[in-house]
């Protein structure tokens, strides 16, 4: 039992939602598919059409035990969205549904389970590899390790693309404007040589980004960028939303978050924020009038 727990990606990936909060998501996507559906059928009944829409979505880990579950999902994604590119400025044709499949850090297990099951649909994947940390670990994961750079060049151009992550998985709203730059840069230029063609896209490890780090990656030459907001996408987009899903989603919640139906969460983040921050401001104040002496 202890064995099976060490290699349970959910035991220590931070960035899943506890299970409550997980249910309280799910369940509110519900609802806002079911409103949202039913305004599209008013609509469609009046004469109007339905813009395409186009998910993003991203995984990490895909880990040999899950290998039959996302087989499921990519023949339901495959069944209601037409797979894409990541990039940008692609023909979509209104009432469509599209979908494009991407995945960060590079992982050596997804590599392994996915792609030839992407392959066999003909479903494109990007991948946001790590410049400085090929073949590597990172974040205390013990089940599953990132891919080298053989790995990394081995793999089919025609259906991976390449994108980059970073150098060194920093989280960039934490450094500098120069350090910020150099991660930028620094890991574009080495994947680029690496790969022996242009890297264009990036995204933001741990999705925590700002307008500024927007900025930097136009001067850092990409022409795409992904966050982890689960917002719609829109084929002329340079910064781009996406909803993380896993193998171990509920059948039912994956093809939610594949409808798009997950992107009230960062109106609901960002409402959250605002009316968190003045209860934030009183603490700090309260804990300096404590702290300071009479």
């Amino acid at each position: 039992m202890a064995q099976r727990e060490q290699h349970s990606p959910v035991a220590i990936d931070a960035e899943l939602p506890g299970r409550f909060s997980r249910v309280v998501r799910f369940l509110i996507s519900l609802i806002f598919y079911a409103v949202s559906e039913g305004w599209d059928f008013v609509r469609r009944a009046a004469g109007k059409s339905r813009a395409p829409r186009i998910v993003v979505i991203y995984y990490h880990h895909v880990i040999d035990e899950h290998r039959e579950r996302l087989r499921h999902q990519l023949d339901h994604l495959v069944r209601w969205t037409t797979p894409m590119h990541a990039g940008r400025n692609q023909v979509v044709a209104d009432g469509s549904r599209y979908a494009v499949v991407t995945m960060d850090d590079g992982w050596l297990s997804f590599a392994r389970n996915a792609i030839p099951q992407l392959a066999l649909r003909n479903i494109p994947v990007a991948i946001f590899a790590i410049s400085d940390r090929l073949g590597q670990v990172i974040d205390n994961v013990a089940f599953d390790r990132l891919l080298n750079a053989d790995e990394l060049r081995g793999l089919d151009p025609t259906l991976v693309t390449i994108g980059s992550h970073t150098a060194t998985h920093a989280r960039m709203t934490t450094l500098d404007e120069p350090n910020s730059f150099r991660e930028l840069h620094d890991s574009r230029e080495k994947l680029s040589q690496l790969l022996g063609r242009e890297v264009n896209a990036f995204c933001f490890p741990y999705g925590e980004y700002n307008h500024r780090l927007i900025d930097l990656c136009r001067e850092a030459g990409y022409e795409r960028v992904f966050t982890c907001d689960a917002e719609l996408a829109n084929p002329g987009d340079f910064a781009v939303g996406r909803v993380r899903v896993d193998p171990t989603d509920w059948p039912l919640e994956f093809h939610l978050k594949l409808m798009g139906a997950y992107r009230w969460l960062p109106t609901a983040i960002s409402l959250k924020r605002r009316l968190m921050a003045p209860l934030r401001g009183r603490s700090r104040i309260a804990a300096t009038s404590i702290s300071a002496p009479s």
